[in-house]
């Protein structure tokens, strides 16, 4: 199960969604402050959580779950939530409601993962 997913283009955050509380985003924030940007995927792991992202062009994809999931679940949602974000990302030009929209994207291919 996929707990928090974000896009981002540096440290900005352009679309993010969970429906769970904690201090992930913060710990998302920090991961993508500091992490190399590379297109090869990687994990990071805080307590009993996994955080797996990678780069493309200037965005980064990131998705968390609990180390118990298998990391193949991991990549294979990032990879459909990269595709999806580059569909979706020609469609809307005012920002703050492309966010808005993408994130009930988000919402929609977490609950398939």
């Amino acid at each position: 199960m996929i707990i928090y997913s974000l896009v981002a283009r540096g440290t900005l955050i352009l679309a993010e969604y969970t429906s769970f509380d904690g201090d992930f985003p913060t710990v998302a924030r920090k991961i993508l402050a500091k992490a190399e940007k590379s297109k090869m995927k990687k994990t990071m792991w805080k307590d009993n959580f996994a955080f797996t992202f990678f780069s493309e062009d200037e965005f980064t994809f990131l998705c968390m779950t609990k180390t118990s999931v298998s990391r193949e679940i991991s990549f294979k949602f990032l990879d459909r939530l990269a595709q999806l974000f580059y569909s979706e990302r020609r469609k809307q030009d005012d920002t703050k409601s492309w966010s808005a929209h993408f994130s009930v994207k988000m919402k929609q291919l977490m609950v398939r993962a």
